[in-house]
């Protein structure tokens, strides 16, 4: 048991990329206790799961199952627990909240949170034993060690990504300053030097020719080396100006409609292009537009999460709600338009609602098309 505990503290404090530090952790953690299922979660600042890793589902069972665990039942019951949770058969405790579609059904519980320095920064959830028999306080004490190592390699994969985003931004600085005050100058140099000698010398027709066309040369160059400095000040930037986007967004809905809202889209999400900036945006516009004429709520909800590969957008209002399955009526346009350009990012729309109890919208996407 020590020993494979050790080499699985190794195998997860090795990793320094974030969703792969999260993979390694559920994946180790299912092996060392030979359980059936096993998965991560990462707390959002407002007490829900922002990110949810598993172990041992095919992916194509994962992408049928309704909707992402949201902190309900069991799960946000070790969300807010301080020590271990474990479980002959989870259905019969009152905490339990059930399963939503196409989710497998599960027995054994075991779910131990992961702290750091005081901070919860995730926590594991096990069930059902490959044996069939309940999870023992062995098991127990093996996750809550392996928690442990977890802890650190989380906060490590936090850190080097912090630190790379850092370096990686001071470097674009550092080039973009490079190519302007010290390249571009070069080149008017060179520029100024040939005009010198222009006027030295005179030229014939065909030499005013050539001279004219290596000027126009130069003056390439010069548009081609800005055309490289805006690339790295763009690529330093995109991510923030999707969240200034957003909040842009979500400021002029807040003073037009008098409706609360919160906006929750993390700093180091990765990299989207243009097309994907542009078609959430639009998504989320027509969201709130909807929120602002149908919905009569006071507060709304936008969420922007890193799910494995794939991005999932969230947009939540507590109003009177409506029948989804007017997307399919001629007077949908706008949930059409939004469940087309869903479409477009190879991903899906989902709306969930009910009279009196408000509207989720769900969109997931692949980073990658």
């Amino acid at each position: 048991m020590l020993d494979a505990l050790s080499r699985a503290a190794a195998a997860v404090t090795s990793e320094l990329s974030l969703p792969k530090t999260l993979q390694a952790i559920t994946d180790i953690a299912r092996e060392l206790v030979g359980a059936h299922y096993a998965a991560l979660g990462v707390p959002s600042d407002d007490g829900m799961l922002k990110s949810f890793t598993t172990s041992g589902m095919e992916p194509g069972a994962v992408r049928g199952i309704e909707h992402e665990p949201r902190g309900l039942g069991l799960l946000g019951a070790i969300l807010e627990s301080d020590v271990p949770i474990r479980l002959d058969d989870l259905r019969t405790d009152s905490r339990s909240a059930g399963f939503c579609d196409h989710h497998p059904m599960m027995t054994a519980f075991l779910g131990v949170p992961i702290i750091s320095r005081g901070a919860r920064v995730g926590n594991l959830y096990l069930t059902d034993p490959l044996d069939g028999e309940p999870f023992s306080e062995d098991d127990e004490r093996l996750i809550v060690l392996l928690a442990k190592h977890a802890a650190v390699a989380i906060d490590n994969a936090r850190l080097s990504e912090e630190l790379q985003q850092v370096a990686l931004s001071h470097e674009r600085d550092r080039i973009g300053m490079e190519l302007h005050d010290g390249v571009i100058q070069s080149v008017y140099a060179v520029g100024m030097k040939l005009e010198i000698m222009r006027g030295k010398f005179p030229m014939t027709h065909e030499q005013e020719v050539q001279y004219q066309s290596i000027i126009d040369d130069l003056n390439q160059i010069i548009e081609d080396i800005r055309g490289y400095i805006r690339n790295l000040r763009e690529a330093r930037e995109e991510q923030i100006t999707f969240r200034q986007r957003l909040e842009n967004l979500t400021r002029h809905f807040r003073d037009f409609a008098r409706v609360d809202v919160m906006l929750d889209v993390p700093s180091s999400l990765r990299t989207l292009n243009e097309q994907q900036r542009h078609s959430l945006t639009q998504i989320v516009r027509e969201a709130l537009s909807n929120v602002a004429r149908h919905a009569h709520a006071s507060e709304v909800q936008v969420k922007v999460r890193e799910v494995g590969s794939y991005l999932v957008l969230t947009v939540k209002d507590n109003g009177i709600g409506f029948d989804p399955d007017t997307l399919e009526s001629p007077e949908s346009f706008g949930l059409r338009n939004m469940d087309q350009r869903a479409r477009r990012l190879g991903g899906y729309l989902v709306i969930e609602s009910q009279k009196d109890e408000g509207t989720l919208l769900t969109v997931q996407m692949p980073f990658r098309p």
